[in-house]
């Protein structure tokens, strides 16, 4: 791809990123920063994601080839094939409400998105709520809820297709039709990897590995704000998402929500195998264990509890001292559960970065500026 091309894209960049609001301001000041520290800055971000040399490796470079989970019959294999991608995409539809939040992130070109049903986590498009005013500022269309179709990604002449391996928002049952388009069709799961291990990979893909970067490093960064800002809770701490019947769902370090927590440098209380459950949905998983009511006492040892509301109906504390065995719990009854919103349900880099606000607001000292 020419000079002339790259710089016509990198200001394309730049123009949509001054629309994005606050949160992507980080964002845009970290890449105006970069002029003769070019070398640190690669450094830095090399440090962030682990990935620094492949990004300048790649960085710039056209065609490319990048890693697709291969689907058999709208079934994902769990194999990878390399699909290449021609020139750097200026038209991205996303199948995946989870993953374009990651594009929106790295201010790749998404220009359309499946989106999930209305809710609490979701605006009235089925955008999540994290980042939907992010979606209407880069003027992103939304397709569907949750009901892909194949006519409306082939109506909006798309140069990559973004497609999910997993979750109610895949669309791997239409992978031989939207190949079809004639277009490169990269399927990605982010299941099994962080927020921002998915956000270094939406970098590579769409040739945005410095603004992934960026990303990561402003997330890091904000996190060593808080953390110096406020007043360490009482440690242990649980992270828990009320289910139904009384079962809580404990996060565990590999999940994304606990994974902020050890961040900051606190202790996550995970409940043992002895009063996990290993039937049910969550059998098997490594990301969130769960416990039944019976159990709760035993697994909610947390000084300091963050609850996930995320249906957005009765306080999280209600929903604990609901369940019989919490009556004595430590945090129930010394006013120590606090409530995250429906948006740390699912985490990207707008997610997290509402879950740290929400932090500082709750710890920081009485008259602190």
């Amino acid at each position: 791809m020419s000079r002339t091309t790259l710089s016509r894209f990198s200001l394309a960049r730049r123009s949509r990123t001054l629309a994005v609001a606050a949160t992507a301001v980080a964002l845009t000041l970290g890449l105006a920063a970069c002029s003769d520290d070019d070398d640190a800055t690669t450094a830095a971000s090399s440090d962030a994601t682990g990935s620094g040399a492949d990004s300048e490796a790649t960085q710039g470079t056209w065609p490319r080839e990048v890693d697709s989970l291969t689907v058999d019959n709208g079934e994902v294999t769990g194999e990878t094939e390399k699909v290449e991608i021609p020139e750097q995409p200026e038209r991205i539809v996303s199948t995946s409400v989870t993953l374009t939040g990651s594009l929106l992130s790295v201010d790749a070109p998404v220009i359309a998105s499946g989106g999930a049903k209305v809710g609490p986590t979701s605006d009235d498009k089925g955008f999540f709520t994290q980042w939907a005013d992010k979606a209407d500022a880069a003027g992103v269309e939304a397709l569907w809820q949750l009901e892909p179709d194949l006519q409306k990604v082939a109506a909006q002449d798309p140069d990559l297709i973004i497609v999910s391996a997993v979750g109610a928002d895949t669309a791997t049952t239409l992978y031989d039709e939207l190949t079809k388009i004639g277009v490169p069709v990269v399927v990605l799961d982010y299941s099994d990897k962080t927020w921002t291990e998915i956000t270094t990979e939406i970098g590579e893909i769409t040739g945005h590995e410095e603004e992934a970067a960026a990303t990561i490093q402003s997330y890091e960064d904000r996190v060593a704000e808080v953390r110096d800002t406020i007043d360490e809770p009482e440690q242990p701490v649980n992270v828990v998402l009320p289910a139904q019947g009384g079962n809580l769902n404990f996060m565990t370090g590999e999940s994304a929500q606990g994974r902020i927590i050890t961040d900051l440098g606190w202790e996550l209380a995970v409940p043992g195998d002895d009063i996990t459950r290993t039937d049910g949905d969550y059998a098997g998983r490594t990301d969130v264990r769960q416990v039944t009511g019976e159990n709760a006492d035993k697994a909610l040892i947390g000084k300091t509890v963050f609850g996930i509301n995320v249906d957005g109906t009765e306080p999280v504390i209600d929903k604990l001292k609901a369940i019989p065995t919490l009556t004595d719990a430590y945090a129930v009854t010394n006013a120590r559960v606090y409530e995250l919103g429906a948006s740390a349900f699912r985490i990207d880099y707008f997610s997290a970065m509402e879950i740290l606000d929400q932090i500082e607001e709750y710890f920081t000292p009485q008259g602190a500026e």
